[in-house]
């Protein structure tokens, strides 16, 4: 098709092709880059009118160049960029590049002298650039939420103009939130990718105000958007979008936008994306992606072939009507009921085909792959569509295989609405409907009434005390069968086969209608919900113990037993604790750095103890009493679990500094001074607690306190969010990939890095004390001095090593996946919870009982103790 337009003598550098109106992509990909070639989260691309693609790389800071038909870069272009969002090639090969997150600036390399200059100041990345045909240069400052402009044949580079947006965050329409991808047009109109309200806004030439072209809030709705990235118009100025968000390309036509490329859902497969972030068309019309979480380039080839070969006589007609004995279900999160018919395609041919409805009601359209599941209806969802008001009141263009199953369901826009539709379907080959959800024939009606004489049992091991009623049901002839209740209480169904057990009201489970997802990965229904991450905290392993309502003489054994753990612990650390502080308060044990240090690590035991046991209360007792309210238990998940983690590193952390002036006193020998060693004590113990908080700062931002709602009714507006036995409450952390990696290097670094200090530093005190007894000694070979080093202070070696191995298991719970079933090996997840918190009862045993100086020093404030308390 090779379509580039000219404007004013000037060639435009990009590609605006014309596409014919039935218009397909390949669904899938092929991969031209991986991450060998454009490094990890790529984000700007552009390929120019010569076919010539250019992609920015924020891992190599440089610019990769090679031509479409080559399989090897024809070119490297590195520069003193940061983490580029976007990039712009113009018609004579020079490249802006963004360098605003670090540089604050734009910077050109011109392609002549292969030199870089800055032409544009700004005080946020640039996510998305632009030059138009009067040589204005576009940037949108996501940060800002502000697209700036100004014009490149300025001699001297003065203060930006406003293109679009106020520099604050909001939704009015001279507002924009977190712009990204931007288009000027032949005509100087601005199209903004408003990433954060989800929509394009058109800035007219000479406009403030914008107007919605594309997202929910557009006068014409025909597509939802979530955080759009990416923004091109193709030479009729039909819009094509990066819905970032939703993983895919779409496109509009003359019947609306639909989804192009990425509409199999996210993932790693050639037909999907993972968080695209910008692309760009060749001159033949295909469509090249930075498919960024995949750290890949994808390329998706426009069908040209098929232009015209859709058929636009109807290749069927399916005419049906929503009835009061249509199945019902819940549409969206609003719970309201809807009436629906699910039709079954059959697809002889793969292509490109159309479904249109309208009818007497108002019809929303939703197509799925293999099968429909009234209970989720977001589960293997391709596409929806409702366009009220047209005389096609729902469009659903996609691209089906022949060997796929697909599930055409019809709905209403409003609640309830009955009345005949008809839905048209388009394409190069006959599609077969066949109906699947059958009318409600009614077979029998029971009725009954839960008392207090009920018998009761907990449900879902969370909610105590419900009473309920089991009902035997005998199936004459095998089908589809549809229980549906109406009453003046909350009531929960559920399905067994054989058998019910109230004991265990999981087992024998078929079915629930109850919208929680019964996965030990997932907290919560399709409305709100949680999806746990890495690592297990002390909520998860004792969560199904507890028994809501329930004095702690009547809990689990092993609620009883993990409480006397917990005291005995907390004891003999208090023990410990009290014990060093005796021995390092005297003057004697202070003489040099490391008394000092084991001072602070004594009283830091003790807290980590206190801390310890707060936690494990806090934990118990707030599952137990379910009216605790919701500040305190927020309060407690942001602060202690932190709080717990800051006294358990530091413990370590001082160690580490005792074993440090140990090796520092064996190099310096008689030139060892103690008054410098105290000071540097002092700040260092002053400056520690600071530098750990600072690696924990993310803990404090990322914990919230996650509340489900397990038996409210959303719909009834006289009931209260208040009922706390109906509530599930968890202490959660909502990490993105890059922050958990960043956990876990501290996780490890705390564990490891103190352990590895203590280990060098012993061997530097055996070898280096070896080494000045052997030239005072020359009797004995350096190998015997090396034993009889060894020997005096192996306990400098052991003492590392077995504290790193009590730590291990807290290594390991925390890496664990959340969703792992506690209740399979709760002893092992308790006890490695409980062994993880004994090098801080050690303190004493470790450090004083070996060494003959602290032992004196003990015994010496012991005596003075003794001497002061009166008899």
């Amino acid at each position: 098709m090779d379509v580039f337009r000219m404007w004013m003598g000037e060639t435009l550098s990009f590609n605006q092709p014309k596409f014919c109106s039935t218009a397909i992509w390949n669904s899938n990909g092929i991969t031209i880059a991986n991450q060998s070639i454009v490094g990890r989260y790529p984000h700007a691309i552009f390929v120019n009118t010569n076919n010539t693609i250019y992609v920015a790389s924020q891992q190599h800071h440089a610019i990769m160049i090679w031509q479409e038909e080559s399989i090897n870069r024809t070119k490297i272009v590195h520069g003193n960029f940061t983490e580029p969002y976007s990039l712009f090639v113009s018609s004579n090969g020079d490249i802006y590049i963004d360098d605003g997150k670090k540089n604050g600036r734009v910077q050109k390399w011109i392609e002549e002298t292969n030199n870089f200059i800055t032409v544009m100041n700004v005080s946020s990345e640039c996510g998305g650039l632009f030059v138009d045909i009067n040589d204005i240069l576009y940037c949108s400052m996501s940060e800002q939420h502000q697209v700036m402009k100004r014009s490149l044949n300025d001699l001297v580079m003065g203060s930006n103009r406003v293109a679009a947006g106020t520099g604050s965050l909001g939704s009015d329409s001279n507002q924009l939130a977190g712009p990204l991808g931007i288009f000027v047009d032949v005509n100087l109109d601005l199209y903004v990718a408003d990433c954060i309200n989800g929509r394009v806004q058109l800035f007219q030439s000479g406009e403030s105000n914008g107007s919605t072209v594309a997202g929910y809030t557009s006068l014409n709705p025909t597509i939802t958007l979530e955080f759009p990235s990416g923004v091109i118009l193709d030479v009729e100025k039909y819009l094509f979008i990066v819905d970032h968000y939703n993983n895919r390309i779409v496109g509009s036509d003359l019947n609306g936008f639909r989804c192009l490329v990425g509409c199999y859902g996210r993932g790693l497969q050639s037909n999907q994306l993972d968080k695209p972030f910008s692309f760009s068309f060749d001159r033949s019309g295909n469509i090249f992606v930075i498919d960024s979480l995949n750290h890949r380039i994808q390329k998706f080839k426009y069908l040209k072939r098929y232009c015209g070969k859709t058929s636009s006589v109807p290749q069927n007609i399916y005419s049906s009507s929503l009835t009061n004995s249509n199945q019902i279900y819940y549409r969206d999160c609003d719970k309201q009921n809807f009436y629906y018919e699910s039709i079954q395609v059959k697809v002889i041919e793969s292509g490109s085909y159309s479904f249109r409805g309208s009818g007497d009601i108002d019809p929303y359209g939703f197509i799925y792959k293999n099968k429909f599941n009234p209970l989720d209806p977001s589960e293997n969802l391709l596409d929806q569509d409702y366009d009220g008001g047209a005389d096609i009141q729902f469009k659903l263009n996609i691209h089906l295989n022949s060997d796929m199953a697909y599930i055409l369901v019809v709905t209403t826009y409003e609640s309830k609405e009955t009345g005949e539709f008809s839905v048209v379907m388009l394409g190069k080959n006959k599609v077969i409907p066949e109906r699947l959800s059958t009318p409600i024939n009614m077979q029998f009606i029971f009725s009954s009434r839960l008392t207090d004489s009920s018998p009761t049992y907990c449900r879902d091991y969370q909610v105590p005390q419900c009473y309920y009623e089991t009902l035997q049901i005998y199936v004459n002839t095998m089908g589809l069968y549809v229980l549906w209740s109406k009453s003046n209480i909350n009531t929960y169904g559920y399905i067994y086969k054989n058998d019910f057990n109230s004991l265990k009201p999981f087992e024998n489970l078929l079915l629930s209608n109850d919208g929680s997802k019964q996965s030990s990965c997932v907290i919560g229904d399709r409305c709100n919900f949680y999806i746990k991450g890495i690592g297990l905290t002390l909520d998860d392993i004792l969560h199904d113990e507890l028994r809501p309502n329930t004095v702690l003489n009547n809990q689990s054994f092993a609620i009883k037993l993990s409480a006397g753990l917990t005291i005995i612990m907390f004891v003999a650390g208090l023990v410990n604790s009290i014990l060093s502080f005796i021995t390092f308060q005297s003057k004697g044990a202070q003489q040099v750095g490391c008394g000092m240090y084991l001072l602070a690590s004594s009283v830091t035991s003790l807290l980590t103890m206190s801390m310890f046991m707060i936690k494990f209360w806090f934990v118990v007792l707030t599952h137990i009493n379910l009216s605790t309210s919701l500040s305190v238990l927020r309060g407690g998940c942001v602060s202690i679990g932190p709080i717990l983690k800051l006294f358990l590193y530091l413990d370590g952390w001082l160690n580490s500094c005792v074993a440090v002036e140990r090796a520092v006193l064996i190099y310096k020998g008689v030139n060892f001074d103690k008054k410098k060693s105290k000071s540097i004590a002092r700040r260092t113990i002053l400056i520690l607690p600071f530098c750990i908080f600072g690696t924990l700062i993310h803990e404090l931002v990322y914990r919230k306190l996650f509340v489900y709602e397990i038996g409210l009714d959303k719909t009834d507006t006289n009931k209260t969010n208040e009922n706390t036995n109906n509530r599930y409450v968890s202490c959660i952390t909502r990490y993105s990939p890059s922050i958990q990696d960043y956990n876990t290097a501290v996780l490890f670094f705390h564990l490891v890095s103190p352990f590895i200090v203590n280990l060098f530093s012993a061997l530097f005190i055996i070898f280096g004390g070896a080494r000045q007894r052997s030239m005072a000694r020359t009797n004995q070979s350096f190998r015997e001095h090396i034993q009889e080093q060894f020997s005096e202070h192996k306990q400098l070696i052991i003492s590392p090593i077995v504290l790193l191995m009590l730590s291990i298991p807290r290594l390991i719970i925390s890496l664990l996946p959340g969703c792992v079933k506690t209740s399979e090996n709760l002893w092992l997840y308790l006890g490695a919870h409980f062994i993880s918190f004994t090098p801080s009862m050690l303190i004493f045993l470790i450090f004083v009982f070996p060494s003959k100086l602290y032992m004196k020093a003990f015994k010496q404030s012991f005596i003075r103790i003794r001497r002061r308390t009166p008899p």
